[in-house]
């Protein structure tokens, strides 16, 4: 083996041992904690053949996404995901402690280290398929789905596919139908008060014998 096959093979050796990023399986999940048990999916093989496996990372933190203040995104995992995991530098358990503390590195400080991983978040395995419940931007419209029920905004407005159920006060005067322009509107429709309107004044025709030309309906109440 020459000088330079052996300095490769060195170089190659102590790289190894500094783990950048590597797909992961979530083996559990606390939510209430942010906390994961995940398995590196990664067996090494040494010169003689022999086979080890990487061990289970207990307890490593979960990344989460702050969208404005007091307002955030909370993943959630469940056994089987694929998720991709990062390490840091140096070892940050006294950083996650909060209150700014800076975690005191020295020039022989290990670096790269399994102890010091977070995961980062679920990666897309071969021959993914769009997932049935999930939040998207696409087109020009954003998306809630879950299930067979979506709730979709664009600059056309909302649609929702699926039922719709309120409770409380629903606020708004104006009910619109495609094709229906009563009032004049470009966009058709009639007001709430134009509805109630025309129910209230609606008459039955009677033919009965000495009976009032017609019976008004059950009025609507304010």
């Amino acid at each position: 083996m020459s000088f330079a096959e052996l300095l490769d093979r060195y170089t190659d050796k102590k790289g190894r041992g500094i783990q950048l990023g590597m797909v992961c399986q979530v083996e559990s999940f606390d939510a209430s904690r942010m906390r994961a048990d995940v398995l590196p999916l990664v067996r090494e093989k040494n010169e003689l053949d022999e086979v080890s496996n990487y061990p289970v990372l207990p307890g490593i933190p979960v990344h989460y996404v702050q969208i404005g203040e007091n307002c955030f995104i909370k993943p959630f995992y469940q056994r089987g995901d694929l998720v991709w995991v990062g390490f840091s530098t140096f070892d940050i358990s006294n950083s996650l402690g909060g209150g700014g503390r800076k975690q005191e590195v020295r020039p022989d400080s290990k670096i790269f280290g399994l102890e010091n991983a977070c995961l980062l978040g679920r990666i897309a395995e071969q021959g993914w398929s769009e997932p049935t419940n999930l939040i998207k931007f696409e087109n020009g419209r954003l998306v809630l789905k879950v299930g067979s029920t979506e709730l979709s905004l664009s600059e056309d407005g909302v649609e929702v596919t699926g039922n719709l159920n309120a409770s409380g006060e629903v606020s708004g005067d104006v009910v619109y139908e495609t094709g229906l322009s009563a009032s004049g509107s470009d966009d058709g429709g009639l007001s709430i008060g134009e509805i109630k309107a025309a129910f209230n004044n609606h008459i039955h025709n009677t033919t009965a014998p000495g009976a009032p030309t017609g019976t008004p309906v059950s009025q609507i109440q304010e």
